[in-house]
């Protein structure tokens, strides 16, 4: 075991897999096999069934990369092959997979489930369109559901637009080249829409909950509803948004006691 451990050390640069004499090697749950590679040291702790990698270490199967400054691969025996099941990232977490990119000081991958789970503070992931989901507490991704979630001032944009809430849930889907692309959000809790970024007169929308419909670049508010735009303002319970057109239509709650029951605007005329 010393001798193994001192030449894991010495090893500049390290990869597991399938050898030619059938030794057993890091497997992940499924076909392909998974490769652990590290400058620093690679130490295959048998009693906690574990690799633990140090210094620009990376693991990497098919199309899914992670890469940190520690990784840890916890595994199973299954007849004999040592099967990957979680991988623990720390330090400059960089995960890329079907042209998504997630970023993070912490990161925890079930190989099994797809979860990935991102901890820490300037969370994000990016998908190849351009498409951002950030937050300063944690991200989760299914890879398998292309299910989302994020909390702690998370914030959902694309280039000319932002959607900012106290907690994000986002469903992702394939596009035709096979990489990720957000579908649809859901958001809770002071919510604020951005339109019209890197214009003149950008538009805000505020509400206490709101359903963005990123596919066809569509919106629903509900709850104290505020549009603005410049002194520009319309309030009510319910609004539809159509980022497209940049047509907005402005519903009054439907309960008559309600102090929306009306809808209202205030317009600001030039002198």
């Amino acid at each position: 075991m010393r001798i193994t451990l001192l030449l894991l050390i010495l090893l500049p640069s390290l990869a597991l897999a399938q050898n030619n004499n059938g030794a057993s090697a890091p497997t992940a749950s499924g076909k392909e096999p998974i490769a652990i590679e590290a400058s620093g040291s690679l130490v295959w702790q048998q009693s906690n069934k574990t690799y633990h990698a140090i210094g620009d270490a990376s693991a990497t199967r098919g199309a899914l990369n992670v890469k940190a400054d520690e990784l840890i691969a916890h595994y199973v025996d299954n007849n004999g092959a040592n099967e990957i099941q979680v991988l623990e990232a720390n330090g400059h977490v960089i995960i890329t997979d079907n042209g998504s990119v997630a970023t993070g000081p912490h990161a925890q991958y079930d190989m099994t489930s797809g979860d990935m789970n991102l901890t820490g503070q300037d969370l994000k992931i990016t998908t190849a369109k351009g498409e951002t989901i950030s937050a300063n507490q944690q991200i989760l991704f299914n890879n398998k559901t292309g299910k989302a979630f994020a909390l702690g001032n998370p914030v959902m944009t694309r280039p000319d637009r932002k959607l900012v809430a106290d907690k994000l849930d986002g469903q992702f889907m394939k596009d035709e080249t096979g990489n990720w692309t957000l579908q649809t959000g859901t958001a809770t809790g002071h919510v604020v829409i951005t339109t019209g970024i890197g214009t003149p007169n950008p538009s805000v929308s505020t509400s206490d909950n709101g359903f963005y419909d990123a596919e066809h670049g569509t919106a629903l508010l509900t709850g104290n509803v505020k549009l603005s735009r410049g002194q520009n303002q319309l309030n009510g319970d319910r609004a539809e948004i159509d980022m497209n057109t940049g047509e907005s239509r402005l519903l009054p709650s439907a309960n008559a006691a309600s102090p929306d029951h009306r809808v209202r605007a205030i317009l600001y005329q030039n002198k």
